[in-house]
Order: C-alpha cells, then structure tokens, then sequence
C-alpha cells in the first residue's frame, strides 16, 4: 500500500468510526489555529514530487512536500512558484499553503 491509500484508508476509518482527525505537516501554521481534541494525522511522510514538465509549467507532488523543496526543484529550471506562501519558521507545505490560502503577494 503506498502512502495516498493508506492516507486515504486511514481518513475512511476514521470518519466510519466517527472519529475526527487534526490534519498537519509541519505544523508551520499551528499558532493560528485553535486547539482541538481531534486525533492527529500527519502527512509529513507524504511528500514528493510525483510528476514535474517544466516545459508545460505542471508539476504535481504530494501535500507533505516542504514549501523549499517544491521551490528548489522548480528553481533549478529557471522557474519560480505562481505564489509566495509564506514559510513560518522556515517551515511549511504545499498542503498546508493550499489548505490555509496562503498565497501571498505574487500571486
């Protein structure tokens, strides 16, 4: 099993339980959240690009990928991110950005 379907096994387990999950990475945005009794799920092990064609400008990686690393790799082809999410204590994912809407001014 790799790690898309034993998250997304995990996520059906527990909503079939009703159990409530705290979905995190990093947990570069914890500060702004409030506290929950919620099981934690992390995704920091869900990470990496899976496909990446910088001649069409598409890449696809898993939420668990730091914010640094999606931008090192896109970097080294000349390119650069359509956004700027910011990175709180230099930490921080691509699901993470999305979840929160944190895109920041280059949007």
């Amino acid at each position: 099993m790799d790690q898309s379907d034993l998250l997304v096994d995990t996520v059906c387990r527990a909503a079939e339980e009703g159990r409530q999950l705290r979905i995190a990475g990093q947990g570069s945005k914890r500060f702004c959240l409030p506290e929950v009794s919620a099981e934690m799920l992390s995704i920091e092990e869900h990470s990496g690009i899976i496909e990446y064609e910088p001649a069409e400008l598409v890449v696809t990686v898993r939420a668990g990928t730091p914010l640094k690393e999606l931008e090192r790799i896109v970097a080294r082809q000349g390119q650069k991110l359509g956004a700027e999410p910011p990175e709180f204590t230099g930490l921080g994912t691509i699901g993470g950005a999305v979840a929160a809407g944190f895109s920041g001014p280059g949007r």
